[in-house]
Order: structure tokens, then sequence, then C-alpha cells
């Protein structure tokens, strides 16, 4: 699963603090990156990243859920 993540800066009450927005969860990556593209393309955030939770759209375990020495123990090493 894939989401657009965009950070900015916003003035609310005369204070600027920095607003992050994570976006809905996606099954689609390229979706999710065209999404990305798009609103950085916009010029209104300071940052537009593309997140993953790690699983895949059917929801089984990817190498990206275990940690690096459990991975690494897995390879028998």
């Amino acid at each position: 699963m894939y989401r657009v993540v965009t950070k900015s800066m916003v003035t609310q009450n005369g204070i600027r603090k920095r607003q992050i927005d994570p976006g809905p969860w996606q099954e689609s990556e390229q979706l999710v990156r065209s999404w990305a593209q798009f609103l950085e393309a916009t010029g209104r955030y300071d940052v537009v990243t593309v997140e993953s939770n790690g699983r895949s759209s059917d929801g089984a375990r990817s190498d990206t859920d275990i940690p690096d020495e459990d991975l690494f123990m897995e390879l028998g090493n």
C-alpha cells in the first residue's frame, strides 16, 4: 500500500507551523506516484513524498516488514 504525504508551512493565527498531510492508502504505486508528481508540480507544497507501509496489496508479509537482523537470520547466516 502506498500514499502521498505533503508537507508545507502554513500561518494560522499569526503563527507559522509545519503542516503534514498524509493521503489515503492506495494499492497502486503507479497511481500514487502520478498524484505525487501532480501535487509537486502545483508548487503548493515544500515536500511531496511517497510512503509505503511495506505490505503487498494482498496483505502478505514482504521483506520490508522483517527487521534486517531477522532477515539476515532467515537467510541462514
